[in-house]
């Protein structure tokens, strides 16, 4: 979606750190879900970038890596360090909930690697795939979180060659490695995701973990920072995203 104030801050905060230390701004889209990506929010998000930052950003797409991060996968599931699941959404979502293991935790390697070439393929629709973390852990990030999930949406960058799409958690450790970078500014409402991110990089020998600083996101009172809740707003109550109301 549309850049809002809470991200003003955090560009700002992260150009400021990159020009203060002789570094670079990269810019990512995450565009792995091809059911909320738009090539009119990347045009309207640059456009607000180089007002508040540096006009010299280095930019990518996570889809750019798409074929490198599916091979980091499949590498996670010869380690067996992850597994193909096949387990109902809300079922799935309760047993993170309660810590308690999947029955597909028990699959072997071998055919969890034929069920995800199979997926890359464009079948077995009904499985994702889960690092295989800690279900027992007091961080729910660490609670074998989703890695992979199939999406049957045409992606508006690389159409329909991949029909497995990977998801945020393993890409925001592969894509910074493949990256280069050192150092990550982020809302401390990811913190409980700092030793998930950690894991990533240690289990697929990524080499050093680029230093995460954290900070507190930005709240105003009477009014919504949420792209969800904007979203609901521009949608059922007749109002635009550039609309004098909103804080985007």
């Amino acid at each position: 979606g549309y850049l809002h104030l809470g991200h003003a801050k955090a560009a700002l905060l992260n150009n400021h750190y990159a020009v203060e230390n002789g570094g670079t701004l990269i810019v990512r889209f995450d565009d792995t879900n091809p059911s909320k990506e738009r090539s009119e929010f990347e045009d309207a998000i640059l456009s607000d970038l180089r007002v508040l930052a540096s006009k010299s950003l280095l930019l990518s797409h996570t889809s750019d890596y798409f074929d490198r991060i599916i091979e980091l996968g499949r590498t996670l599931i010869k380690e067996g360090k992850a597994y193909c699941d096949n387990t109902e959404r809300d079922q799935m979502r309760v047993e993170r909930d309660e810590g308690v293991e999947s029955e597909c935790r028990r699959i072997s390697a071998e055919d969890n690697l034929l069920i995800f070439d199979e997926m890359v393929r464009g079948g077995m629709r009904e499985y994702c795939v889960r690092a295989k973390i800690d279900m027992k852990s007091s961080n729910k990030a660490m609670r074998d979180p989703v890695i992979f999930r199939s999406n049957d949406e045409c992606h508006y960058r690389v159409g329909n060659r991949l029909q497995n799409l990977s998801n945020l958690r393993l890409c925001v450790s592969s894509c910074r490695f493949l990256e280069g970078v050192t150092h990550t500014l982020r809302t401390n409402e990811f913190r409980d995701r700092n030793a998930q991110y950690r894991w990533f990089v240690e289990s697929l020998r990524l080499g050093g973990v680029p230093r995460i600083v954290d900070f507190a996101r930005l709240n105003f009172e009477d009014t919504v920072l949420s792209k969800r809740k904007l979203k609901y707003f521009v949608e059922h109550k007749g109002i635009a995203w550039d609309d004098p109301h909103l804080p985007t």
